[in-house]
């Protein structure tokens, strides 16, 4: 292992080594029956919100057995970030999140007894008063009501097609990524989980690349290219010579 591979964490490790050998994620979560925010927790190293250390190891097997990688490295990357992270948060990670569920769990049962316990006090006024309104034969009343629905539900309808249409829009966009070279690096790329296409740039080469769904984007030196999506221009993380992991959008 290089010295390079040893600067990188546990996650920025393992979803490395996933973006290089061109394997997407929820072809991971299938083979090790991982759900996807659990993976997705890894990747981002979010300890404050991944589950208890013994279920993040098996996790962490799981997942680099999956992408070929190394299981023990990746998990003693793992406690030396989680010994980090204890440390500047105080060590009381466990407790906060026993803690937490615990009053959840209080506050549900709470919660569900209050509910119980309107139902039961409203529940026979309630049904007195619908059985007598029921044995009503008021029938102007019956047909304002029918007119008031009628009327209501072709706005119903109408205003959620629009919002159907919108969504469509959004998602129909194509994307068109755009890179400027400004130091020399590599850069390897998949397009929509499928395309693979590698690079090798030097200060002033330009690519344009189109994806009907997302980029993953592996670039051997941080501060060696510009992106721009859509002619929005995004950040690229780390220092030069860094090799990073970019996932678009």
């Amino acid at each position: 292992m290089t010295t390079e591979n040893k600067s990188i964490s546990f996650g920025s490790y393992l979803k490395t080594i996933r973006i290089d050998k061109g394997i997407d994620l929820e072809d991971v979560s299938r083979k090790t029956k991982i759900r996807m925010d659990n993976l997705l927790l890894i990747e981002k190293e979010d300890h404050a919100r991944l589950p208890d250390e013994v279920y993040v190891k098996g996790f962490l097997r799981a997942f680099a057995k999956a992408i070929g990688a190394d299981g023990d490295e990746t998990v003693r990357r793992y406690l030396r970030s989680l010994q980090f992270f204890q440390k500047a948060t105080g060590g009381d990670t466990g407790f906060k999140k026993n803690g937490k569920a615990f009053w959840i769990r209080i506050l549900v049962s709470l919660v569900a007894m209050a509910c119980i316990i309107v139902v039961t006090v409203f529940m026979i006024p309630s049904f007195q008063e619908q059985h007598t309104t029921d044995n009503k034969s008021d029938q102007p009343v019956a047909n304002e009501n029918n007119h008031d629905v009628a009327v209501k539900d072709p706005q119903g309808t109408e205003s959620k097609d629009d919002v159907v249409d919108e969504h469509y829009e959004s998602i129909s966009e194509k994307l068109l990524l755009k890179i400027n070279t400004i130091e020399d690096t590599w850069i390897k790329i998949i397009i929509d989980g499928q395309n693979r296409k590698e690079y090798s740039l030097h200060p002033g080469d330009r690519l344009e690349l189109e994806a009907s769904k997302a980029f993953n984007v592996l670039i051997g030196n941080a501060t060696g290219i510009q992106l721009t999506l859509n002619g929005n221009p995004l950040n690229v993380p780390g220092k030069s010579g860094q090799v990073v992991a970019v996932q678009i959008p």
